[in-house]
């Protein structure tokens, strides 16, 4: 083992794979105990009957109370070294007690039963020392006690005949101790590897969804814990609210004192904020300075859960009445608060977050700088502008609002090998509309199922008219599948239509999925997916890493390849964590049988390092920004070399996003 953590859980699942043969162990000694009795007492004093049957009662009667206690115990995995040494004592006072057995019930005038004698210590030897093979002290001090007290009454009083047994068992308790040894040495690598791949799942889980500089949740982890609570909140008819802190003057310390001297404050202000909070409300760092707060279940009545809102507010605020230690120097600050109530269905996180900042915003403008401001709707027009897309959107489709922009995909060599379709809404009034604007209105008002069936279609016909031309027939389109899209009774039917009509080759279309997809429904999704490959469709794991799909799913999941989100390839050039969980994305697709694709690329060096990862496939900048039709197709067919930094003609005709 590596690190003194896994030692430690090495040794703790030793310690309780012991405890858990007790009862089992127990039983069949119990069997041996009565049958020694009842074949040897009529050639035994039935006073030495008692004596050994007390003995042993007593020693595995200690071992059923050690037992209990291990089992009682809530902690026994951080007390796991405490807890083998007791065994270890235990288990060589039971193999005392039948070493007394080869003594005390050793008859001797009868060879039959001396023979008898010995069968029943081979086989609870034997059977013992296999069982407790797993920690070797163990096994050599219960077989050591046997053999220590019964060998010398077979040598100095028995026949010819149990003298032989005698050496036999000996010779047997060898061969028996040396398997078992090679037995547990095999089982302790297998959960070593166990153990370490579980802690390095762990640490990557921590590096994914946890802060390193303060251990909280970042923004990973607290889009979900707010859904979470969104669901509650939901099911309950409550109401939660999101609270948005941010320090004030917080870089005037750190140009004053310097980064650590930030750092410190961070960390301390996450343990003080983490104290003040209930322990089902969640405390994330957003980055920087800001840090939000989720509290669910508040009331059901809003007044009261304003109320309360409130009341948390004033916790948070309080931990800063105090000064901070820094650097050996005493430091106060006070934060800007930010308040947004919601009740669970009637909101998303987007606007949710959005609004709790808006409101700390307001509360840095007030002349209190460490003041405390509750969203008012009525003051903010971006609650206006959302109705407005909402009801515009409903008839951008019929309209012929939206268009479809590509960008382009590279293999090593950087040539082309593919593109994703990217979704781009061009309003009359409002001009271009973000995607991560209009698409959650979109998935929230159903309109995304009719706008992916036309997205689809689109790409179909797209491939089609490619499949006329040499330069263009070999590449591979990816479509973004939204999951309420996928849940459609009818997505197979109208996928299998689509491709169908348009008379493309369904092995140049490549669906992508999302983790939140994924993780619902999982035997329908293998269903689905299954359908669609058999016509040749191939699917891709979008965003990959952000979500919460297990080892358990993805081995399940039938997919072509996995998608690395651009959140981990942005710092990878500068960032050991980033690089770390990069890398092992990467060979959890190769083990997988999937190939793996990086998006947001946008440096030469990232792309550098991710081949020497292993990753052959790119997205991103550095090759092209999504482009419409015409101006992709014309860097095709003007592609005579690897592709390289866009254009300015790109750059210009581009939109950033994806939808």
């Amino acid at each position: 083992m590596n690190t003194v953590a896994e030692s430690s859980a090495l040794r703790a699942e030793i310690v309780d794979m012991l405890y858990a043969n007790n009862r089992r162990s127990l039983m069949a000694a119990i069997v041996v105990m009565v049958a020694l009795l009842l074949v040897q007492q009529p050639l035994i004093n039935h006073t030495i009957l008692g004596v050994w049957t007390g003995v042993f009662l007593t020693a595995y009667g200690a071992r059923a109370f050690l037992t209990r206690q291990y089992e009682k115990d809530q902690q026994h995995a951080l007390h796991s070294g405490r807890w083998l040494q007791w065994f270890r004592v235990s288990t060589g006072f039971c193999g005392v007690a039948w070493g007394l057995a080869g003594i005390l019930l050793f008859p001797e005038t009868d060879t039959a039963h001396q023979a008898f004698l010995i069968f029943a210590l081979v086989g609870v030897s034997g059977a013992a020392i296999i069982i407790y093979s797993i920690d070797t002290l163990t096994s050599n001090l219960f077989s050591g006690g046997i053999v220590v007290f019964m060998i010398p009454r077979f040598i100095m009083h028995g026949s010819s005949v149990s003298l032989a047994l005698a050496v036999l068992f000996i010779v047997y308790v060898i061969y028996v101790t040396l398997a078992g040894r090679s037995l547990a040495l095999s089982l302790r690598e297998n959960i070593s590897l166990r153990i370490a791949s579980n802690l390095d799942n762990q640490k990557v889980h921590q590096l994914a969804y946890y802060d390193f500089l303060t251990g909280l949740p970042n923004r990973r982890l607290l889009a979900d814990r707010l859904n979470q609570a969104f669901a509650r909140c939901a099911r309950n008819q409550s109401y939660g609210a999101v609270l948005s802190l941010d320090l004030n003057n917080f870089k005037g310390l750190n140009d004053s004192k310097g980064h650590q001297a930030g750092d410190e404050l961070l960390q301390q202000v996450a343990m003080r904020l983490q104290e003040c909070l209930r322990k089902k409300d969640t405390i994330a760092r957003m980055g920087g300075d800001e840090f939000i707060a989720v509290l669910d279940e508040l009331s059901t009545d809003k007044a009261e859960a304003a109320a309360a809102a409130q009341v948390a507010a004033g916790k948070m605020m309080s931990v800063f009445s105090q000064p901070f230690q820094l650097q050996n120097t005493r430091y106060r600050t006070a934060p800007s608060i930010g308040i947004c109530l919601f009740l669970g269905d009637h909101c998303s996180q987007a606007d949710v977050l959005m609004r709790a900042d808006i409101a700390m915003y307001q509360a840095k403008k007030s002349d209190n700088l460490n003041s405390i401001q509750m969203y008012d709707e009525a003051t903010h027009p971006a609650i206006e502008m959302r109705a407005t897309l909402e009801n515009e959107l409903a008839f951008a489709l019929q309209a012929n609002q939206f268009m479809l922009y590509y960008q382009v995909q590279v293999d090593a060599q950087q040539q082309p090998i593919g593109a994703e379709v990217l979704l781009r809404w061009q309003h009359p009034t409002l001009g271009m509309i973000p995607p991560d604007q209009f698409i959650p209105i979109a998935e929230a008002t159903g309109e995304i199922v009719a706008i992916g069936q036309w997205v689809l279609a689109q790409a179909c016909q797209q491939l089609k008219c490619w499949s006329h031309s040499a330069a263009t027939a070999s590449l591979q389109l990816s479509v973004n599948v939204s999951a309420i899209q996928f849940s459609q009774p009818d997505f197979v039917q109208i996928v299998t239509e689509t491709v169908q009509a348009s008379g493309c080759d369904p092995r140049r279309l490549c669906l992508e999925l999302t983790e939140s997809l994924i993780v619902k429904n999982l035997d329908e999704v293998i269903e689905k997916i299954d359908a669609l490959k058999a016509l040749g469709i191939s699917f891709s794991l979008d965003d990959f890493g952000i979500g919460q799909s297990s080892l358990l799913v993805l081995k399940r999941l039938p997919l072509d390849e996995l998608k690395i989100d651009r959140s981990f390839i942005k710092d990878i050039v500068y960032n050991s964590y980033d690089a770390f969980i990069v890398q092992t994305i990467i060979n959890m697709g190769k083990n997988l049988g999937h190939s793996v694709i990086a998006e947001g690329v946008e440096m030469q060096q990232q792309v550098t390092l991710l081949q020497d990862m292993g990753c052959h496939c790119f997205q991103g900048y550095l090759f092209s920004r999504p482009l419409p039709l015409p101006a992709f197709e014309g860097s095709l067919l003007s592609a005579t070399q690897p592709l390289s930094k866009p254009s300015h003609l790109q750059q210009a005709q581009a939109l950033p996003g994806k939808a």
